[in-house]
């Protein structure tokens, strides 16, 4: 074995490891502390005195752990391509990387490492987000010589590819830039999930709030408006909506702050094959994607995205589970495109786009059978319907309208959801593509190279037997593509196909 030389980090790197433990622990164990959060605020006379103590013993425990983890830390870069690092406080880790696993290794320079002049390495490793390796607190300089020794090694080792991949690649050389303004970026805020998992994280804690709400804010409330609508409405219940109104409002709000701190001064560069994405207010971070790397490409358009005509991108690569959101390491996000940017985008990714002059939205994609919404209107229309009818009559002995405005709606979804299912295949110079197509108020199309798949399933029930149908699904490295309700004959050969593409095409896709 050749002398390894173990090193340290800065000990600033202690600084990164109290932000990073902090940040696991609010994202990881919050959740499951909000039980004894609920006890805490319900139960507990003196909160504040055993809020200071409890706060007190995290703060020093948090301390504690992360200055015994960066005095376990070490880390050595071996003469075998290799990156080794010593870790762990109570169980100990010894995580061995190699150059040929490394999918990029991307430079972030938080906010508190700038005036030192630090940054902190990270290597993605292929197949795995959690066993990536980081080296926090080194010099700008280093960084970037250990990330060329890194890609010149990976560039000497690769096998050159056939004649079709390099004039691909010729192609991909024109440079090709996108840069969002902020206000654009705020849309995503708007366009995201987060504001629904924020009122999530506050749901235990409603009845403590409007305790407070009623007592801080809401009888004020009342009285004024009161004062000021009289007996045109019920002035509690203009209180209370107000109250939720505004609550609503500071999730959204918050989403958007969110959106602008991850992708503050957003800016994408494409050439030579490979995406480069600067983004971030609190962090510059850099994110190096190469094209051979990507294993999917998914547009998504909810429907706040449909009403500000925006899109979002999603470039997946290898994981060990798929990973949705735009907050997975191992994809390169487009937070709030135009629709001629996706277009254009697309088009730097796969060359065949181009010359077909390629419109996502133009695509004449092939629908599922019948069969689909027979079922789903039974078993989540009508089925749901009944019972709420059934109820109604018996318990509550309301109107039977209700019953059918719920069928209605129900019916609606599920054709709606019927509709959207949808593939579309393209061949272009020996290489096949699949474009699946699913969503309900919104649209998700999934965009991916038939050779990159791993496995491929097939599934019919007893009735579906009956019917001749066969729901298809595709696993690759970056998660599952599932097309429910094909002819039988017509997904066995999408499989058989899709099985000997994968079995005869000899490039490299991680």
């Amino acid at each position: 074995m050749n002398k390894q030389h173990w090193q340290r980090v800065s000990p600033w790197a202690l600084l990164y490891f109290v932000i990073h433990f902090a940040y696991r622990f609010i994202k990881d164990g919050i959740f499951n502390l909000l039980p004894i959060a609920v006890v805490f605020v319900t139960q507990v006379q003196d909160k504040l005195f055993w809020g200071k103590i409890g706060a007190s013993i995290a703060v020093v425990g948090l301390l504690l752990y992360s200055f015994a983890y960066y005095v376990n830390f070490r880390f050595c870069i071996t003469d075998d391509h290799d990156i080794l690092l010593n870790k762990g406080v109570f169980k100990k880790e010894r995580l061995t990387l190699s150059f040929l696993r490394v999918q990029n290794v991307n430079v972030a320079e938080p906010f508190y490492f700038k005036p030192l002049g630090l940054v902190n390495c990270i290597f993605d490793a292929a197949g795995s987000v959690a066993q990536e390796a980081v080296l926090p607190g080194v010099t700008q300089a280093y960084a970037e010589d250990v990330r060329e020794q890194v890609l010149t090694y990976k560039e000497s080792q690769q096998v050159v590819e056939d004649q079709q991949t390099a004039d691909s690649e010729k192609v991909a050389e024109t440079l090709y830039s996108l840069k969002l303004t902020n206000k654009e970026v705020a849309k995503f805020g708007l366009m995201s999930n987060m504001a629904i998992l924020a009122l999530a994280a506050l749901a235990p804690f409603m009845n403590v709030l409007f305790d407070f709400f009623e007592q801080a804010v809401i009888n004020r409330l009342e009285a004024f408006y009161e004062q000021e609508v009289g007996l045109l409405v019920n002035a509690a219940a203009l209180a209370v909506f107000s109250i939720l109104f505004m609550l609503v409002m500071l999730a959204v709000l918050l989403s958007v702050i969110m959106s602008l701190i991850r992708f503050y001064n957003y800016e994408l560069y494409f050439q030579a094959g490979k995406f480069k994405r600067i983004s971030g207010l609190l962090e510059r971070h850099q994110l190096s994607v190469s094209l051979e790397k990507v294993q999917s490409i998914v547009i998504k358009q909810n429907l706040i995205a449909r009403m500000l005509q925006r899109y979002t991108i999603q470039c997946f690569q290898a994981t060990s589970g798929y990973v949705t959101g735009a907050k997975s390491k191992q994809s390169l996000v487009m937070p709030v495109l135009k629709h001629e940017q996706v277009n254009q985008t697309l088009q730097r990714v796969y060359p065949w786009l181009r010359e077909a002059n390629f419109d996502f939205k133009a695509l004449k994609f092939k629908g599922v059978e019948q069969a689909l919404l027979f079922k789903n209107l039974l078993f989540y229309s009508l089925i749901p319907s009944l019972l709420f009818g059934l109820f109604n009559y018996y318990v509550v002995a309301s109107h039977t309208l209700y019953s059918i405005c719920i069928l209605a709606v129900l019916s609606c979804l599920v054709y709606l959801s019927y509709k959207r299912y949808g593939y579309y295949f393209y061949h272009y110079q020996g290489r096949y593509y699949g474009i699946f197509r699913s969503g309900m108020l919104g649209v998700q199309y999934r965009v991916f190279e038939l050779y990159k798949a791993q496995s491929t399933r097939g599934v019919n029930t007893y009735f579906m037997r009956r019917a001749g149908v066969k729901s298809l699904s595709i696993q690759l490295a970056s998660g599952n593509v599932n097309l429910p309700y094909l002819k039988a004959t017509l997904a066995d050969e999408i499989i058989d196909f899709t099985l000997f593409q994968a079995e005869s095409e000899q490039r490299n896709w991680m």
